[in-house]
């Protein structure tokens, strides 16, 4: 018997969820690394472009060995 899976189902899983915040999570830290290593903004201003504390940034540029 074929197992049919909504799109509520999907919403409503927590594996679901989790791989949803880590997609964003990566995007987030792409998108620190682009505008570090394009701009040249410091991490104070990418912390508030992209609303994320400059801890984070940090952290990712420290991770990535930008800083």
């Amino acid at each position: 018997m074929p197992l049919t899976i909504t799109e509520e189902m999907m919403k409503q899983d927590p594996f679901f969820q989790e791989g949803i915040e880590r997609g964003k999570l990566e995007a987030k830290k792409e998108d620190i690394l682009n505008l570090y290593r394009e701009l040249q903004l410091p991490p104070e201003k990418i912390a508030k472009v992209l609303k994320v504390s400059e801890d984070f940034v940090r952290e990712v540029l420290k991770e990535a060995k930008e800083l």
